[in-house]
């Protein structure tokens, strides 16, 4: 056979050589089961006899070790000071149970026959999370880092049965729900109590709630139904403006008040773990928090922006004195569009995010209890905005009277000159109150917003600090004293609360007035029954129709005597001082309107008189004998208003008009009435039956339904 023939076949026999040498002289590193890395698990050094038999508790199967692994230590008891230091991680239940494997594979390796076997990486990296505590605070030891270990390394150590049954330090309480885990620290959470302040601290703070928040609710709870009492002349803006604000602070008041129903507090602020509530709203707790987190924060929203359009609509009003001009004629249902929508889209941004959480403390859930940044966009921004529309329409308003008192005083009745003294004085209280409520409020959000940082460190601080004494107390060193340096004033909470209810209460006060006194009395009589003697508010028109109803009877019984009160009346609504004009002349009806009566009777058919003709205002009374063939209406007309009416044109003459006898019972009447009958022979010439006492105050000047 040639040599090309035999090429194949020796080229085969060298490889084949070539390969069972490199085998046998790589045979050190071959396991008896043929593993071809058992060396890399292991590593020469000097072995020595354990001078402890167990390793944090656990009993050792084996009876030499090594130091070479564990760097910071030259001697075993060294070592084991080493491991009762670590031992503080007992205080980390879910790192605990994952450490002590590492830790005994390093500080107490098994050592034989001058190898000494390595951890595995796969049981250093299991420790990387469980144990970021470690990392975050003091940083891994370079013999501790996962690059210097093998992969796939078997070992003694990892057969050993820890005890993994760690425990939480207070503030801390152990629990399994991952949502309550502190940060870094994973098996504890915060205790539901909040740890900056004592239990003292806690019942008095809760003292403080019940008190101002009982004021809140009754407060705004009069104001509420005071407006309900007399709803048909209280629903007029800007003033019903105010019902809205209180009906806001009361539900909001609720909210507060609802943690001292039986264990509502702890249902409240507290997890089923006895942890506090953080970042709710959570799939395994009830509602109860996310709850009251909306009556406070919803309604707390509405009640600010309200003040926003309270401002915003005393400021048109008083602008359009004396104009006809209706500024908030069709802007009212924006007015509610505008404070109902915002509060619900910032409420619905909250919870889709989870940052509402709890405090035992106040009681209460809220947003930026934990991450201050929220409250920042959620609270101070907001509140912020307040402050700076509110109080630019709050000083226009208040401008705008000062003006109109001192530049147009000949336009001002005497009335009204008082009304607006009145309403600034009312305004600048009130302004000054609320707005420094609303600005004290926002301060203390920033306070809280400012210091949030360093109050987590320092509690962070704490809660290390109370791991070390558990190790102290193991290794009999001085046990060190641990406090929280820095922690929120519960001085600045206590304003805090207070401004946010004396807001409320100052929101309440509008409806402290005489006229408030009135309705509840007017609301009493109509309750028991009685009548309160007191004027009706009835329209121009409803008087027409009034004559119009009694056309049967007069025809059908023309000796019948009836009557009607012609005078109108539009009682103060609970916020006196408000709705006023500027050229309001008196509480008498409008001699215009008294004389035109009968035209407006005639003219819908309701009585056609027999005789026409014009009686100028102050005409005597006709004679007894000749009254039986007129009609007449009677009214009280004042001096101010005659001496207007005679700078007037004449009218025209009498045989062109119906018979209008306007007489001056200024004297003889103390009342005014419009007496609409057939008036027999002989009668008297004098006041007719009177059916309300009337007072023209706002009702004439403002009534959309006059007929003039």
């Amino acid at each position: 056979m040639s040599s090309q023939g035999w090429s194949p076949f020796v080229g085969l026999y060298g490889m084949l050589c070539f390969w069972a040498a490199w085998l046998s002289g790589c045979g050190a590193i071959l396991a008896p089961n043929g593993s071809m890395f058992e060396d890399t698990c292991k590593k020469t050094t000097t072995c020595e006899a354990l001078k402890y038999n167990t390793c944090l508790g656990s009993p050792l199967p084996y009876t030499h070790t090594s130091l070479i692994l564990a760097e910071d230590s030259s001697t075993q008891e060294e070592a084991f000071e080493k491991l009762t230091m670590w031992s503080g991680l007992r205080n980390a239940p879910r790192c605990w149970s994952v450490i002590q494997p590492l830790l005994c594979a390093v500080y107490m390796p098994k050592c034989e026959n001058g190898r000494v076997e390595l951890p595995s990486k796969s049981l250093c990296v299991a420790t990387r999370k469980p144990c970021s505590i470690v990392d975050q605070e003091r940083g891994w030891p370079s013999f501790l880092k996962c690059d210097k270990f093998p992969l796939g390394c078997s070992n003694e150590v990892t057969k050993l049965k820890f005890n993994t049954s760690g425990h939480c330090e207070a503030p801390l309480v152990k629990t399994d729900i991952q949502s309550s885990w502190y940060k870094d620290v994973e098996g504890c959470g915060i205790q539901c109590d909040n740890p900056l302040f004592t239990e003292e601290e806690h019942g008095d703070m809760h003292a403080y709630i019940a008190y101002f928040g009982t004021i809140t609710l009754l407060c705004t709870f009069f104001t509420l139904a005071t407006f309900l009492a007399d709803w048909k002349n209280s629903n007029r803006y800007p003033a019903v403006i105010l019902f809205y604000i209180n009906a806001c602070f009361f539900v909001g008041s609720i909210g507060w008040l609802a943690q001292f129903l039986d264990g509502a507090r702890k249902e409240i602020v507290c997890k089923s773990d006895n942890t506090m509530r953080l970042g709710e709203p959570s799939s395994s707790e009830t509602l109860s928090c996310v709850t009251i987190f909306i009556i406070v924060y919803y309604s707390l929203m509405s009640g600010v922006i309200w003040f926003v359009m309270l401002t915003y609509a005393w400021h048109a009003s008083f602008k359009a004195l004396g104009t006809t001009h209706q500024p908030l004629s069709g802007r009212t249902s924006y007015f509610h569009m505008v404070t109902w929508s915002i509060p619900f889209i910032l409420t619905v941004a909250i919870l889709a995010i989870a940052e509402v959480d709890g405090d035992s403390v106040s009681g209460i859930c809220f947003v930026g209890y934990k991450n201050y940044r929220y409250r920042a966009g959620f609270v101070l921004a907001p509140i912020g905005v307040v402050l700076v529309v509110g109080g630019y329409f709050l000083i226009q308003g208040v401008t705008t009277l000062f003006s109109i008192k001192s530049n147009h005083p000949g336009l001002l009745s005497e009335k009204a000159a008082s009304k607006i003294n009145e309403t600034m004085l009312r305004l600048g209280i009130f302004g000054f109150l609320a707005f420094g409520f609303v600005f004290i409020t926002f301060g203390c959000h920033f306070y809280d917003f400012f210091n949030q940082a360093e109050w987590e460190k320092s509690f962070r601080d704490y809660v290390l600090c109370e791991a070390n004494v558990t190790i102290a107390s193991q290794t009999n060193k001085p046990i060190p004293e641990c406090t929280i340096k820095n922690r929120p004033s519960l001085m600045v909470e206590k304003i805090n609360l207070f401004s946010m209810f004396g807001t409320g209460i100052a929101m309440s006060t509008w409806v402290w007035t005489k006229a408030t006194i009135l309705i509840w009395k007017r609301t009493w009589c109509k309750i028991i029954g009685r009548s309160d003697n007191e004027p009706k508010r009835i329209k121009k028109s409803k008087m027409i129709a009034k004559a119009f109803a009694l056309r049967k009877e007069l025809h059908k019984d023309p000796e019948k005597e009836l009557s009607f009160s012609m005078h109108t009346v539009s009682h103060d609504g609970p916020v006196a001082g408000i709705n006023f004009e500027l050229n309001e002349p008196s509480n008498d009806v409008s001699s215009a309107w008294a004389q035109h009566i009968t035209k407006m009777v005639a003219r819908r058919g309701a009585i056609l008189p027999q005789d026409i003709s014009v009686t100028p205002t102050g005409t005597p009374v006709p004679p007894p004998e000749e009254r039986n063939r007129l009609w007449m209406v009677q009214a009280e007309i004042s001096p101010e208003m005659i001496k207007r009416k005679k700078k007037k044109k004449k009218k025209r003459r009498k045989e062109e008009h119906p018979v209008v006898e306007v007489v001056d019972h200024q004297e003889r009447c103390p009342y005014l009435m419009a007496h609409v009958a057939r008036v027999p022979a002989g009668r008297r010439a004098g006041c007719g039956p009177i059916h309300s006492r009337t007072n023209l105050m706002e009702a004439e000047l403002m009534d959309a339904d006059s007929d003039f």
